[in-house]
């Protein structure tokens, strides 16, 4: 892949107002080139398309900011809307050119994609300032703090401006000229409420830190930014004439404004062309650290989420009739393996047709029979036991130390993505001081929402809890610092619980929620563009709704268990009684063994031995 880049080098902007680039005779064919992929660039786009367009697969990471495969689509639709995950990775190659950082206009700071976002809260004039920066809260103090001193310190400030996930323009903060630029490409007709309001939370935050600490030595003639009027900047040519470029030029907005003026000219032709030029520009980058050594988030065991990873499960099929999801035709190929690529009608013979005749697989280990499974257990005057049952099965899988077998895939699901847990996944599980693994959390998920979408469906309408689809309150589970919490989003009432298993530290101890606060913030953004897919036009933010803590709950003092109890919380929510958690972190982990193991649409049924398989049903008949 690496020799996809050599000789790719992309060094925008074209003409520099730092005199980077001089030339004598600037012409508008020769800008043009600039715009359009060489055979280089159109080579590399053809390598990344025919990477598979899922989400954890990251292409692009550019200092703070990374690109999914998933999220490169933006840029191959010519149609498309710019997300704002392309939008940053953009802006930090802009930011770390040297001659951009200080133009006709004065030193240049430039905010990314989503600040905008936390001035438009803090503009809300019904939120007191007290709420939003309690007094014994000193992160998010001093968080505003550096901020408005690193506006301070330069001479404009250009802020990304996104309306409800339709529209981006660039708004310019210019203190020599005491007023706030607009530059859209729609136009100067656009309602820019959202803009005042942002630069409201600004005037804010300026008025909160000045109460602190004396604003001297800076770059501003004036700190009553709220009133500097709002002037909007005829772009002549440089408008778009479509649906759709709006990202696209403000990228070249903040490329090329110098504060007075644009120093390069393009039109909605060139947009055409950038839009696909952007694709190669992100992935030949040098500052791109992904480049030629993509990352596979589902081998890496990436914790980050994504707005992408949201997946809307359907009800599952009839359980008796077997079917697999999501299977075209006969001849599609579903995925592949050692031995070469599987069909629908590979898996159509094997889990359907030939169930029932396919011979048990054994494990491969000395010792490990069916007799084993029933040693000590069943004497007249003891009969077994549930518990018991359970005990020696999971007692059998530890012992299994044959390499092949313990690589061996005993669970497998499609919908809506692949999961494949393996022996040595179920032996992790069972292991009581290591923690869930990401791919068995999503099983688990995974299963609770298929026992949802099972029950009766009066049951249901009484009783509406939502995993995935997000209709009237959602179970969200969050990994942050090693553990796993639970935010309960209701949209009925507006309001988010958070439930967490482990002792409150002493830096929050004040103040419970501000352990949250950092998680709550990145949640509102990514859930905001998640739920968008469900719900078209939905723009609330959570940050804003009333916040609570779940009292009542165990603690894990060693942090281990966390996904676990996550789980039985978001079983046991909404039934209107106390949350009743299982304590026992061994009882805990084989009971999520035996549900794994008994899982109905198990693409991977026949690969457990038939001995456990009988076991299997004897516990369930327990039940």
């Amino acid at each position: 892949m690496e020799s996809l880049f050599v000789g790719l080098s992309h060094n925008k902007p074209k003409n520099s107002v730092a005199t980077a680039i001089v030339r004598e005779v600037l012409s508008h064919d020769w800008l043009l080139v600039d715009y359009i992929c060489t055979q280089g660039d159109l080579a590399l786009i053809d390598f990344i398309k025919e990477i598979p367009c899922e989400s954890r697969v990251e292409v692009v990471l550019i200092d703070d900011a990374f690109v999914e495969r998933k999220w490169m689509e933006c840029l191959f639709q010519p149609n498309a809307y710019l997300g704002d995950e392309v939008i940053d990775c953009y802006i930090n190659l802009i930011k770390a050119q040297k001659h951009l950082k200080c133009r006709s206009g004065g030193r240049v700071h430039i905010e990314n994609a989503f600040q905008f976002n936390f001035l438009k809260r803090d503009g809300d004039v019904e939120i007191k300032t007290e709420e939003l920066y309690p007094n014994k809260d000193m992160t998010q103090i001093c968080s505003a703090e550096r901020r408005v001193l690193l506006y301070l310190d330069h001479d404009m400030v250009f802020i990304p401006i996104n309306i409800r996930e339709t529209h981006w323009y660039l708004a310019v903060i210019h203190a020599r000229n005491m007023e706030i630029q607009v530059l859209d490409s729609l136009g100067t007709s656009q309602d820019r409420k959202d803009l005042i309001d942002s630069i409201k939370g600004l005037q804010r935050q300026i008025d909160m830190i000045s109460q602190r600490k004396e604003l001297k030595d800076h770059r501003w003639p004036d700190l009553q930014v709220a009133s500097w009027p709002l002037r909007e900047i005829d772009m002549g040519y440089a408008k778009q004439t479509d649906s759709s470029s709006c990202g696209l030029f403000l990228l070249n907005y903040i490329e090329y404004w110098t504060g007075d003026e644009l120093s390069d000219s393009f039109t909605q032709d060139d947009m055409s062309h950038f839009r696909k030029k952007m694709a190669a520009i992100l992935l030949s980058s040098d500052l791109n650290k992904r480049r030629g050594c993509l990352l596979y988030k589902n081998e890496k065991e990436d914790d980050s989420e994504s707005p992408s990873d949201v997946e809307i499960l359907e009800n599952p099929t009839d359980s008796n009739k077997r079917k697999l999801l999501h299977m075209l035709d006969d001849s599609e190929v579903v995925y592949e393996d050692e031995e070469g690529p599987i069909t629908q009608a590979d898996l159509q013979r094997w889990f359907v047709d030939d169930w029932d005749k396919r011979a048990p697989v054994k494990v491969s280990i000395d010792g490990c029979t069916n007799d084993f499974l029933m040693v000590g257990l069943s004497t007249k005057d003891m009969p077994v036991t549930k518990a018991d049952s359970i005990d020696v099965l999971c007692d059998y899988i530890m012992a299994i130390e044959d390499d092949t077998t313990l690589e061996r895939t005993w669970v497998r699901s499609f919908n809506p993505f692949k999961i494949e847990i393996s022996v040595k996944d179920l032996q992790n599980i069972l292991t009581i001081n290591q923690d869930m693994i990401i791919r068995c959390f999503d099983m688990a998920v995974r299963l609770l929402a298929n026992k949802e979408s099972r029950r009766p469906k009066e049951e249901i309408i009484n009783n509406r809890k939502h995993y995935m689809d997000m209709r009237f309150w959602v179970l969200m589970p969050w990994k942050f610092n090693g553990c796993h919490a639970l935010f309960v989003i209701d949209h009925v009432k507006k309001h988010v619980t958070f439930i967490d298993f482990i002792p409150t530290q002493d830096w929050c101890k004040h103040m419970p929620y501000k352990r949250f606060a950092e998680a709550i913030i990145m949640a509102s953004k990514k859930y905001k563009i998640a739920y968008s897919k469900k719900r078209s036009g939905w723009a609330e933010d959570i940050f804003k709704w009333e916040h609570t803590i779940q009292t009542g709950v165990p603690i894990d003092l060693r942090g281990f268990n966390t996904s676990y109890l996550v789980l039985q919380a978001m079983a046991m929510w909404g039934n209107d009684r106390r949350l009743k958690f299982v304590g026992d972190a061994k009882t805990l982990r084989k009971n999520f063994v035996i549900d794994l193991l008994s899982y109905e649409d198990n693409s991977c049924r026949y690969a457990i031995p038939a001995n456990i398989q009988q076991r299997l049903i004897d516990i369930a008949k327990k039940d």
